[in-house]
């Protein structure tokens, strides 16, 4: 709308959310923090807005969101007059081709000169309402193109795992926003089968976890959000369970706690019954923790009894994929035990985890030896909490990785703080 023109729009829209132009101005303030934005926005620059100025990017899509969780339906930034109309991008638009639409913007801008993309509720329901997918027969056949794809993805998936991802960037970004073009194109006789959409969804599943491993949660979102679209053209039940999966820990990561746990609930129901068993007991300590945090404990106490059941069943992996590591499954039940607050059993469940890791994961190594030193440092015992600290130290001087970062400041910072105590 022309500067200096009253925006009609978001008085509207404030209005119907019963806020204050202090309460908008808190509500993006909060929102901007959880991306890790400083914004110091206050009722005066509402007023403004209000009157037909508008704020730079990202601002305009924090508005948005937060009236979107306000009023419980979708808000764009350019209902709320705070943005210029955009050309949508088309719901029907072929996934692969919507997938090198993103990866060629996200490519292109390598981080530089661009807003941070906002974690959206509201395009997390919108894909949960789409059409159902549809389950296909497995095919012990791959072409070409499927096996080289698979193997980039598996590759970088075990570099996440060890290292972290801050310092890939955007290399795989780049590789899939030059791929994907070259397959609508050069390829056109494979961009419909489904083991090559499969090996597509986990390259853009694991490009997520590399932005989400850099602390870039809406751009893990966006990839995320892909892998689900190309697992569902393929029919990818397991595949699509898993990003869902992924999908609620990032959720989770950000508060969104209820999305969290529908996210998991429904990842269980698409796997299904049949599914394998290394995929079910993923999925349901995955739900274990939602409920935990939500403070269900006989429900959370149940999925994380299941998961443990279901491991014990004997499977076979051919892929990172399709495993699910004693290891991970102790670290996930310790985070389970802490949020119910079971001390000595959350620390016996990281000492469980640490026994079975291997020990080139460099990334879990720092994050669990920091998580013992800091349980043991709670409960007073500097001299057993020392070795893990300077493990935790060792091991991060390898890693490249927010969560690991964060996860020894915090040790660093209790250290100091018990230090000054004794």
């Amino acid at each position: 709308m022309p500067k200096g023109t009253r925006n009609t729009r978001l008085a509207a829209l404030q209005q119907e959310a019963g806020w204050t132009n202090g309460d908008l101005a808190r509500e993006v303030n909060r929102l901007g923090t959880l991306h890790g934005l400083r914004l110091a926005y206050d009722r005066t620059a509402v007023a403004h807005w209000l009157s037909g100025s508008r704020p730079r990017p990202p601002v305009p899509a924090l508005v948005a969101e937060v009236l979107s969780r306000r009023l419980g339906r979708l808000v764009t930034p350019e209902w709320t007059g705070l943005a210029s109309p955009q050309r949508a991008a088309s719901s029907t638009a072929h996934p692969i081709l919507a997938l090198a639409e993103f990866a060629v913007t996200d490519a292109d801008s390598d981080g530089r000169g661009r807003p941070a993309r906002l974690f959206s509720v509201q395009d997390i329901e919108a894909e949960l309402s789409a059409a159902a997918i549809r389950l296909q027969d497995s095919d012990s056949r791959r072409s070409s193109t499927a096996q080289r794809l698979e193997h980039l993805s598996s590759f970088f998936f075990e570099h996440v795992q060890r290292y972290g991802g801050l310092t890939l960037g955007s290399t795989l970004s780049r590789y899939i926003a030059d791929e994907t073009p070259r397959l609508l194109v050069v390829r056109s006789t494979e961009t419909d089968r489904p083991e090559v959409l499969t090996a597509l969804a986990r390259l853009s599943y694991v490009q997520a976890a590399i932005a989400a491993d850099s602390g870039r949660p809406g751009l893990a979102q966006g990839y995320y959000q892909h892998a689900l679209r190309l697992a569902r053209r393929a029919g990818a039940r397991p595949d699509y369970a898993i990003t869902l999966r992924a999908l609620a820990t990032l959720a989770d990561s950000l508060g969104e706690r209820a999305l969290s746990g529908k996210l998991t609930g429904h990842a269980i129901e698409i796997a299904g019954p049949n599914a394998a068993p290394a995929l079910r007991s993923f999925l349901y300590s995955g739900h274990a923790l939602t409920l935990a945090r939500t403070g269900d404990r006989p429900a959370a106490l149940h999925a994380l009894a299941t998961a443990l059941r279901i491991h014990q069943e004997d499977h076979q992996a051919t892929s990172p994929f399709e495993t699910y590591t004693e290891a991970s499954l102790q670290y996930q039940r310790a985070l389970v035990l802490k949020a119910l607050g079971a001390g000595p059993d959350h620390l016996q469940a990281l000492l469980d985890s640490l026994r079975t890791r291997p020990v080139d994961h460099h990334k879990a190594l720092a994050i669990t030896h920091s998580q013992i030193a800091l349980a043991l440092l709670h409960a007073g015992q500097w001299d057993q909490a020392l070795p893990h600290a300077q493990k935790a130290f060792a091991s991060a001087r390898t890693v490249s990785s927010m969560p690991a970062r964060t996860n020894v400041a915090e040790l660093r910072q209790s250290m100091a703080a018990f230090r000054r105590r004794i």
